[in-house]
């Protein structure tokens, strides 16, 4: 049995380590494509692109572990079933209910590593991954001014250098023309300025010296000039620059243990705490995925009779992609409050698993597996 169960688990791990690594790298990519013009910028290095990779990972595990372990356990063992191999295996008196003892075991573990990645290291790296983009933004605006050349990737700001000078690219003559302010527009001319990149947060600071600052109101004759030795216009990330900033998804950065805190604060102050609640509830949901998934993959994989990979790949895609819909489809119920949200979170399991020992039991009623 030893023997057996090892040969059972290698049909599972090994096609799932490959399509955890295929699936991975294809999400990396599409969020790649997604941000060109963050990670395509003047700034970036291979260094920044590797960080970006450790920052992801554990967002992209968490999406990749449940869709390749469906594939595994009906492609893995789909094809024991066409090879006759679990006819075979019945004939020594192996049913098909003591096959489900290695997907169920896998499914846990994985469940295990789903919980402990989206308690810890899924918001960390969420967290890590959106800071870190916001400062490459800030570098990459000191890089893609180009002498000669009007600015205008910042949100209703026009920046002109007729230089740009030195290893740290200071600017000289420069025009700012700021028209965040419709009704009073400023226009700011200066002998030098630069990109202050040492600001925290999501603050991005012009620094001009030696210059003027005009200011029209468009309400009035009024016009007013002021001179400076230094200003520092001061150009928030999420207004300005946020908007080319794809790595973002606020309640995915916060743990459990901050959801439920923030799920009290929106009690205490009359807020709505559903919405944190049903965030928990469906991370969770979707954390314990890999078991429904092995409950119901495993019959569905040994109870059929022919279509080889492209069935597989079919039934998972729709499989996972029912999962999927019924998920959003709670969520919303849940977040409505049209039903509990500890329910809403885990009904599509509860689904999957019912429909998964239905399709056992018939897979042993039949008395054959096919």
């Amino acid at each position: 049995m030893k023997l057996l169960s090892r040969y059972l688990l290698k049909e599972l791990v090994i096609p799932l380590v490959v399509w955890v690594v295929f699936l991975f790298l294809l999400l990396f990519v599409m969020q790649f494509l997604r941000g060109t013009d963050v990670l395509l910028g003047s700034a970036v290095t291979l260094l920044d692109m590797g960080r970006i990779l450790v920052y992801l990972a554990p967002h992209f595990l968490m999406m990749a572990l449940p869709i390749a372990f469906l594939l595994a356990i009906l492609l893995g063992l789909g094809r024991l079933a066409e090879d006759r191999e679990l006819t075979a295996l019945q004939s020594l008196g192996i049913g098909p209910g003591r096959l489900l003892a290695g997907p169920l075991f896998v499914g846990v573990v994985l469940s295990a590593l789903m919980l402990l990645l989206t308690s810890t290291a899924e918001p960390w790296g969420l967290t890590r991954v959106k800071e870190f983009v916001a400062e490459i933004i800030k570098k990459n605006v000191v890089g893609d001014v180009k002498p000669g050349v009007f600015y205008e990737d910042l949100s209703h700001l026009t920046l002109y250098a007729e230089r740009v000078e030195g290893a740290d690219r200071r600017w000289a003559h420069v025009l700012l023309n700021d028209d965040r302010d419709p009704a009073a527009p400023l226009l700011m001319l200066a002998q030098a300025g630069r990109v202050n990149t040492n600001t925290s947060g999501q603050v991005l600071t012009l620094v001009l010296q030696d210059g003027e600052a005009h200011r029209s109101n468009r309400g009035s004759s009024n016009y007013s000039v002021v001179s400076f030795a230094e200003a520092e216009i001061a150009v928030g990330v999420e207004g300005s620059l946020g908007r080319r900033n794809r790595f973002r998804s606020p309640k995915e950065e916060l743990t459990p243990d901050e959801l439920l805190q923030a799920a009290r604060e929106a009690e205490r102050t009359g807020g709505d705490a559903r919405a944190f609640l049903m965030a928990l509830h469906n991370r969770l949901g979707n954390a314990l995925a890999p078991i429904s998934f092995a409950l119901l993959g495993t019959p569905l994989a040994i109870g059929r009779r022919q279509g080889g990979r492209a069935w597989g790949y079919l039934l998972t895609l729709g499989g996972y992609v029912l999962f999927y819909l019924l998920m959003r489809l709670f969520e919303q119920m849940g977040q409505q409050g049209r039903m509990p949200v500890a329910l809403a979170g885990q009904l599509a399991n509860l689904i999957f698993c019912a429909a998964g020992l239905v399709a056992m039991y018939r897979v042993n009623r039949s008395g054959t597996v096919r």
